[in-house]
C-alpha cells in the first residue's frame, strides 16, 4: 500500500495576508520563484497561467514547517483555515469549505478532482455536452457526494464536517505536544473548498488552464 503524503493536512497556520484574494500581487522575488516553479501547486499539481490582471495565477507561497511552499489558493486555504476568502463581491467569506475524514485519499488529490468538478460544471452550464455531464456526475458521485455522505463526522474530535471554524480553533490552540504529533491526530482530515466562495477563482482558472482538458470532449 502506498504511503500517503500528510504534509498538506488541514491546518490553521498564520498568514502574511489578511484575506485570500485572486488578484493578490506577489513580490518581485515571489514572482520570480513562481516562474521557476512553472506556477505549479506543490500540493495538487495544478498549473496556473499568469495574466496581467492576475499575476500570481491564483497561487501563493505558504510557510509550512518553516519551508515556503507554492500552493494554489484552494490548497493554501486548507493550510490557512482561519483566513477568509475575498469573494467576487469583495466580501470576506470565513466559511469557505468543509472538513471530512478521509485518510485514504491525499489532500492534493481531493482538491484536484473537486476543482475539475467545479470548473467543468461551470463550462457545462453554458455549453451543453452529454458526455461531459456524465463525466462530471461520475466525479461528483465518487468524491464530493461520497466524502460528505460517508464521512459525516471526524472521529475522536467530535466535530461535524461543516464546522470548519471549530476545527480551526482546535488546531490553532492545541498545545505544542499535540502539534508535534499532528499527523497522528489530524492526519486523516481533509478540506473540500466551497464552489460558491471560490466561483470567481474557478472562472479564471477555467478560462486560462482548462483548454487542453476541454478538447477531450
Amino acid at each position: 500500500m502506498a504511503v500517503l503524503n500528510n504534509l498538506f493536512i488541514p491546518r490553521a497556520l498564520s498568514s502574511h495576508t489578511e484575506v485570500a484574494a485572486l488578484n493578490y500581487l506577489p513580490t518581485q522575488s515571489e514572482y520570480k520563484a513562481m516562474i521557476m516553479l512553472d506556477f505549479t501547486c506543490q500540493c495538487c499539481g495544478f498549473v496556473g497561467v499568469s495574466k496581467k490582471e492576475v499575476p500570481s495565477a491564483g497561487l501563493e507561497f505558504v510557510d509550512i514547517n518553516e519551508k515556503l511552499t507554492l500552493l494554489c489558493i484552494m490548497c493554501a486555504q486548507a493550510q490557512l483555515l482561519t483566513r477568509p476568502v475575498l469573494s467576487s463581491q469583495n466580501s470576506k467569506q470565513f466559511n469557505h469549505g468543509k472538513l471530512v475524514y478521509c485518510p485514504d485519499i491525499e489532500q492534493g488529490k481531493i482538491i484536484s478532482v473537486v476543482r475539475d468538478i467545479y470548473a467543468l460544471s461551470l463550462y457545462q452550464r453554458k455549453n451543453k455536452n452529454p458526455q461531459l455531464k456524465l463525466y462530471i456526475d461520475e466525479l461528483r458521485n465518487s468524491y464530493i457526494d461520497v466524502l460528505t455522505d460517508r464521512c459525516s463526522n471526524i472521529p475522536l474530535l467530535k466535530i461535524k464536517n461543516n464546522d470548519l471554524e471549530g476545527y480551526a480553533a482546535l488546531y490553532k490552540f492545541s498545545p505544542s505536544s499535540f502539534l508535534k504529533h499532528e499527523k497522528n491526530i489530524f492526519g486523516g482530515i481533509r478540506y473540500i473548498p466551497d464552489d460558491v466562495v471560490f466561483s470567481h477563482v474557478i472562472k479564471y482558472w477555467l478560462n486560462t488552464s482548462y483548454h487542453a482538458v476541454l478538447t477531450a470532449f
